[in-house]
């Protein structure tokens, strides 16, 4: 059986669809691999924000998604309130999921991006060295986000 579960982030909606039978975090459930010593925020330097010309001051709020787990894996950068950017990372049976069962029928990801798909709520997904990552917030920054983060990785 399938569920589809969405889950709000701070403004942003990303879906994500779980299978039933997977153990709950803490029984076993495969955590998602987050670089930069379990520091999401770590994922967009106050350069790369510049150099994407975002305005300033972005202010990073890292969080927990779903909230059992027991680091963050997800940061919203705000600029004044307005979400610009999200970062999450994922584990692959979230990825895998989302690309066999959430996948947009309409967008196309860069071909540039590794195992780039865009979901059906338009978040952009990319995969690289085990990292499982989705991108939401502004349309206009997704792809540069994405491109920023698939270099540090």
């Amino acid at each position: 059986m399938t569920i589809w579960a969405r889950i709000r982030f701070s403004g942003a909606v990303a879906a994500l669809v779980l299978t039933s039978g997977r153990r709950v975090f803490g029984q076993g459930l495969t955590m998602p691999k987050v670089p930069f010593n379990n520091t999401p925020c770590a994922s967009l330097s106050a350069a790369d924000l510049a150099a994407m010309k975002t305005p300033t001051p972005m202010d990073a709020k890292p969080f927990r998604a779903p909230a059992k787990l027991p680091f963050d894996n997800v940061c919203s950068y705000f600029h004044g309130g307005t979400l610009y950017a999200q970062v999450g990372y994922q584990t692959k049976d979230d990825y895998d999921v989302n690309s066999s069962s959430n996948r947009s029928k309409t967008r196309q990801a860069p071909s540039d991006l590794p195992g780039a798909f865009y979901d059906a709520q338009g978040g952009l997904w990319f995969a690289k060295n085990g990292y499982y990552v989705v991108i939401a917030g502004r349309s206009a920054m997704r792809e540069p986000t994405a491109r920023v983060i698939v270099k540090k990785l």
